[in-house]
C-alpha cells in the first residue's frame, strides 16, 4: 500500500500555496517633469542613463502592476495668490507684504479644474483687490465703473495669467526702469536749461 504521508512536510506544504508572495514587483519610477532630468522618462524609455532601473514597489500594498502614463502633466494645480483686500490690507493692489512667509501662493485645490491665477481690482461694491483661482480664463482688460450714489468713477481691472503666483503685484523692475528714465530725463533737461 501507500506510505502515511509526513504530516508536518504537508502543513507546510499548504501554508505556502495558501500565502501569496511577500516580494513585491520592480517598476520604473519616474517622471517627465521631472525639472532635474526633464528627458529621463521620456515614453520609450531610450535613455543610456544607468541611473534609470527598475525599483522595487513594496511601499504599495499588494502591488501587481506596473503603470505607464503618458500624455498631458499629470493633474496638479496651479498655485496663485488668493486674498480679498476687504480681508486683509495685505492684499491690497500693491500686495503691501508679499516677501512674507505668511503671504504666498497656494494651491488651487478648491477650484475644480483650476489653470489660471486671477487679479481683480476695484471690485464690485467698492474698492479693493481681490486674487483667487480660476478653471476659466477671464482675459485681461480694464473698465471704468461709477457705483451708485458716487461721483467718482473707478477704474475696474481684470488680470489673468497661468502660472503659479502669477497674480501678484506688478513687476517693480519695469517701474524702477521707468523711474530711471524719468530721473535721467529731467536731470538732463535742467542740464539743457542751466
Amino acid at each position: 500500500m501507500y506510505p502515511e504521508p509526513n504530516k508536518t512536510l504537508l502543513l507546510a506544504f499548504l501554508l505556502a500555496i495558501s500565502f501569496k508572495s511577500a516580494l513585491s514587483i520592480n517598476c520604473y519610477q519616474c517622471s517627465g517633469t521631472d525639472p532635474k532630468n526633464p528627458f529621463l522618462c521620456n515614453e520609450f524609455l531610450e535613455t543610456d542613463d544607468e541611473d534609470l532601473v527598475p525599483l522595487s514597489c513594496h511601499d504599495v500594498y499588494g502591488a501587481n502592476y506596473c503603470v505607464k502614463h503618458t500624455g498631458r502633466f499629470e493633474a496638479m494645480s496651479i498655485q496663485c495668490y488668493q486674498c480679498d483686500s476687504t480681508q486683509s490690507i495685505d492684499c491690497a493692489d500693491l500686495l503691501i507684504n508679499e516677501d512674507e512667509n505668511d503671504f504666498q501662493p497656494q494651491e488651487c485645490e478648491s477650484v475644480f479644474e483650476a489653470q489660471y491665477c486671477i487679479k481683480s481690482t476695484a471690485l464690485e461694491g467698492g474698492i479693493g483687490t481681490r486674487r483667487y483661482c480660476s478653471a476659466l480664463d477671464l482675459g485681461n482688460y480694464c473698465n471704468y465703473v461709477k457705483q451708485k450714489g458716487d461721483s467718482l468713477e473707478y477704474r475696474s481691472c481684470i488680470f489673468t495669467c497661468n502660472t503659479d503666483g502669477c497674480n501678484s503685484s506688478p513687476s517693480l523692475t519695469s517701474s524702477k526702469f521707468y523711474s530711471m528714465v524719468v530721473l535721467l530725463s529731467v536731470m538732463y533737461v535742467v542740464r539743457l536749461l542751466s
